[in-house]
């Protein structure tokens, strides 16, 4: 069965996945075209995510009242994407030899960090307000190591985003420096962290910009 992607294409080898909140991808549709153009990147947009299940490495507590819990599915999720997603969205473009990039976006900005020590498939990690308080997270990262094919990570996160009123989120910028810490350590890869103005992944197409311009490089 096919996935539910939209494709914007480029005529290079140059490929951006991302998995975006529901609640901001039709905002986006012009400025993702505009970026896309810009960097000469072709972008895909995964978009039939279960964003609470598919996202999270193991089950852990939701984070609001009556929240439903957190499934832990990340291990069938990745294992869709590098088996069904990626091969279908690039025989569609048509990119042979692709240079991939993975972005996400507070949830799926804590899968594409874990999916950085979990694969092999991506060169470049874009997290914007990535979830990395997640339960045990970083003390994963600890004991694991990122795969080597990893040259590029961009971490972005909101000034404000450690004032959230739950404890566990509160604690992301902590996690998100200890995370950059440790990739530092266990990489050779081109690392950069930016705290940036705003809360949780808001306002975005100003990261989606930066970002762009960290991993691809500023346009000439």
């Amino acid at each position: 069965m096919e996935s539910e992607l939209k494709y914007i294409k480029q005529t290079t080898n140059k490929i951006c996945y991302m998995i975006l909140p529901q609640g901001i991808r039709e905002d986006l549709d012009n400025g993702l075209e505009k970026l896309a153009d810009k960097h000469c990147v072709s972008i895909v947009v995964i978009e039939d995510v279960n964003w609470n299940d598919d996202l999270t490495p193991w089950p852990a507590e939701g984070v609001f009242k009556k929240a439903k819990p957190f499934g832990g599915q990340a291990g069938v999720f990745l294992d869709k994407l590098t088996r069904d997603i990626i091969p279908e969205a690039e025989k569609h473009l048509d990119i042979e030899k692709p240079e991939r990039t993975i972005l996400g976006v507070s949830l799926s900005g804590l899968f594409v960090v874990w999916s950085a020590f979990n694969t092999d498939a991506f060169t470049n990690i874009i997290s914007i307000s990535g979830s990395l308080w997640y339960d045990g997270f970083v003390d994963w990262t600890k004991k694991n190591t990122p795969s080597p094919s990893i040259k590029k990570v961009c971490m972005l996160l909101g000034e404000k985003e450690k004032l959230a009123k739950d404890k566990r989120m509160a604690t992301v910028e902590e996690c998100t420096h200890a995370a950059d810490d440790i990739l530092r350590e266990k990489t050779s890869a081109s690392i950069v962290f930016e705290l940036v103005e705003g809360t949780h992944f808001s306002p975005i197409m100003p990261r989606l910009e930066r970002v762009f311009e960290v991993v691809y490089g500023k346009p000439t």
